[in-house]
C-alpha cells in the first residue's frame, strides 16, 4: 500500500502521522521507519497488508485530518484489482480499482453514459481546439455512444 499527502493544515499534521502509524506507513516502500515528520510529495508505504487496508487509512485521514489532499493505493491481489482513493477537499473523492503501478482502472459503463450525455457538446467544441481535435474527440464520443447500447445492462446513451 502507498500514500502520497500533496497538502494538509499545519494543525492536522499530527493526525496524518499518526494514521501512519496506526497503518505502519513508512517511508521506503513500508522497509523504513515511520515517519516522524511528514514530507508533502512523499511516497510512503506499507509491505503486505490485509485487503481493505487502504480503505482504513483513508478514512482516518478523512476523519482525522479532512484538510489533507492525498491518494492511497493498494496493490493488486489475484484476481482482485488493487484499490484506489484520492481525495482533494472542496474538489471530491475518487474511489475505484487500480493497477499494480496504482493507476485508476476505471470501468467503461461508468465513463461513457457520462461523455454521452449533453456535457459532450461543449466539452468537444471548446475554443482551445483546432478544429481537428474537436473532430477526433466527437468521433471517440459517438463510437463510445454505439458501444454503450451494446453493451449488457448498459445505460442507454442519449
Amino acid at each position: 500500500m502507498q500514500v502520497i499527502i500533496y497538502s494538509v493544515d499545519d494543525a492536522e499534521v499530527d493526525a496524518v502521522l499518526a494514521a501512519f502509524h496506526g497503518a505502519a506507513v513508512a517511508s521506503d516502500y513500508g522497509l523504513g521507519r515511520v515517519p516522524r515528520q511528514l514530507e508533502l510529495g512523499f511516497v510512503y508505504g506499507a509491505g503486505e497488508v490485509a485487503a481493505g487496508s487502504a480503505r482504513i487509512l483513508a478514512d482516518a485521514l478523512m476523519s482525522n485530518a479532512p484538510s489533507a489532499a492525498f491518494v492511497v493505493w493498494q496493490d493488486p491481489s489475484y484476481p482482485a484489482n488493487g484499490a484506489y482513493i484520492a481525495r482533494v477537499p472542496d474538489v471530491g473523492d475518487l474511489e475505484t480499482e487500480c493497477d499494480v503501478h496504482g493507476t485508476p482502472v476505471i470501468s467503461l459503463r461508468k465513463v461513457i453514459p457520462f461523455f454521452t450525455t449533453s456535457r459532450r457538446v461543449g466539452w468537444t467544441r471548446t475554443e482551445d481546439n483546432e478544429a481537428g481535435q474537436i473532430r477526433e474527440a466527437a468521433d471517440v464520443l459517438d463510437a463510445l455512444a454505439v458501444l454503450a447500447r451494446r453493451l449488457p445492462g448498459a445505460a442507454r446513451a442519449e
